[in-house]
This record gives C-alpha cells, sequence and structure tokens, in this order.
C-alpha cells in the first residue's frame, strides 16, 4: 500500500520510474542493458519491505521530501494493530496526536486547563462521526480504529459499538478511493479479524462475534434497494386526468 502511494502521489508509471526520480545516480546505462539497484521493484512486488532506521538511505524518508504524505502510509499505527501488537493508552494517545490538525481538533479539547502540557481528550460526538465519514480516507480510517483500540483499552463498551459501526458506514467510500480500492478487501479482512464486535449474553457475560465487510456491504445493498422500492411506491402517479376530473381537454366534442 505504501508504494501504491508513492506511485500515485509521484504520477510516475513505473517502479523503474519512480527508482530513476529517487536514486538515478545508482543507475548504470551498459551497452547491453542498465544496472540498477531495482530495490524498487522489490517493493512494489510486495517481495520486499523497506527497513525504516534513520540515515540518508532511508526511503521512506526519501519518498517522502519528494512525494510528501506517503510517509503516513508506512509508519500508521494501523499495521501495528493489525500486527496485534497491544497499544496501551498511552502509545494510542500519542499516535492521535501525531494525527493532523483537523483530526485532533475531533479528539482534543481546543484549550489547555491550567498548567497543562497538552489538551485533554474531549467527548466524541456524533459531529465528529459525521467529519470523518465526510473525510473518507486512510487518516479517517486509522482514526476509527484507534478509537476502538482505545475503548479496548479502557472497556468502554459505548465507544466499542460506536467505533465499529464508523468503521462500517466508512467502508463503501473507502472502496473507491484511489488508494485503496486495490487493497480494500484483504485489508478489511484483517481489520474484521483483528478488531470483533462485542455481544452481550449477560450483564457479566461478553463474547467477540467476527462479522465480515461482506455481510455489512450486502445489508447496505439490500437497505438501499428497498429504500428506492419504497420511495418509488410512495411517488404520485402520472397518470393524465380522467374525464371526471373535469379537465377541458377531455371534454366531446362540440359541447359547450
Amino acid at each position: 500500500m505504501w508504494f501504491h502511494a508513492v506511485k500515485l502521489r509521484s504520477g510516475l508509471p513505473s517502479a523503474y520510474a519512480i527508482e530513476m526520480a529517487l536514486d538515478g545516480e545508482r543507475v548504470r546505462k551498459r551497452a547491453s542493458d542498465v544496472a540498477r539497484p531495482r530495490k524498487w521493484d522489490g517493493y512494489e512486488r510486495g517481495a520486499k519491505v523497506p527497513k525504516d532506521k534513520p540515515g540518508p538511505r532511508n526511503v521512506i524518508d526519501q519518498a517522502e521530501t519528494h512525494y510528501p504524505g506517503t510517509a503516513a502510509w508506512f509508519r500508521s499505527p494501523i499495521w501495528a494493530l493489525l500486527k496485534r501488537e497491544r497499544l496501551d493508552r498511552r502509545a494510542i494517545e500519542a499516535e492521535m496526536r501525531a494525527l493532523s490538525p483537523q483530526v485532533r481538533a475531533l479528539l482534543f479539547e481546543a484549550e489547555l486547563r491550567g498548567e497543562e502540557q497538552e489538551p485533554r481528550f474531549k467527548a466524541f460526538e456524533e459531529a465528529d462521526e459525521n467529519t470523518l465519514l465526510e473525510m473518507c480516507n486512510f487518516e479517517a480510517l486509522v482514526t476509527t480504529l484507534l478509537l476502538v483500540a482505545q475503548s479496548e483499552e479502557i472497556s468502554s463498551r459505548e465507544l466499542h459499538e460506536r467505533g465499529l459501526q464508523l468503521y462500517w458506514d466508512l467502508q463503501a467510500g473507502l472502496m473507491t478511493t484511489r488508494e485503496l480500492a486495490p487493497f480494500y478487501e484483504e485489508l478489511f479482512t484483517l481489520i474484521d479479524l483483528r478488531f470483533k464486535y462485542w455481544a452481550y449474553l449477560a450483564s457479566n457475560q461478553r463474547m467477540e462475534v467476527v462479522i465480515f465487510w461482506q455481510g455489512i456491504q450486502e445489508d447496505r445493498v439490500r437497505r438501499l434497494r428497498e429504500k428506492e422500492i419504497s420511495e418509488s411506491a410512495a411517488a404520485p402517479s402520472d397518470l393524465t386526468a380522467s374525464p371526471e376530473t373535469g379537465d377541458p381537454s377531455s371534454s366531446p366534442e362540440g359541447e359547450s
């Protein structure tokens, strides 16, 4: 996904073109062929993963310098979550504070209190959910999953249900984005397996249920069809007026 984001942001057609743009000095044209590292070919195929270590040859930083916004795809906390690495409350909060100013405004208070160094969490309201739905991009998805992860850490049933519902509502729009369209099936499946729905058998008994994205989308399509049928049935008829309505155009010839 990171390579795909780099390719889209750069506007370049291939791994070779990206390699020429970023590592052109390491490419050597010979009499019969071209000698080049081909590491970007490996990134494109998914055969290689770049090492994110500090240094002048860090390809994530290199790509970010030329194509801003691409590093967020590689360094997103979503990958740690999907690998089932536990992020505690402080780690989740740190990841939330690293989000864009637009998203931070949905999660944190605008003003500091007293001697505090960082603004506190604010109540996450319906208007905030609607803003993420309008954004409907990778950051909105990451934010939603961080909220679900936070709900697990603080054992908040309400936040867990709202976060999952927001994720389900985002799916249809995310499926059509250029960045996620090639990957959403596998990505959503991994998310579904990681973030399970909490079903309560009793006040002290909770069961975790996997709800796959395919069922969510099938239900969405069914509800849309039912709505269309209902609206069609409720629409006024377009039939022309009958003689009994008093329409002059329907009067027999010769009558005054």
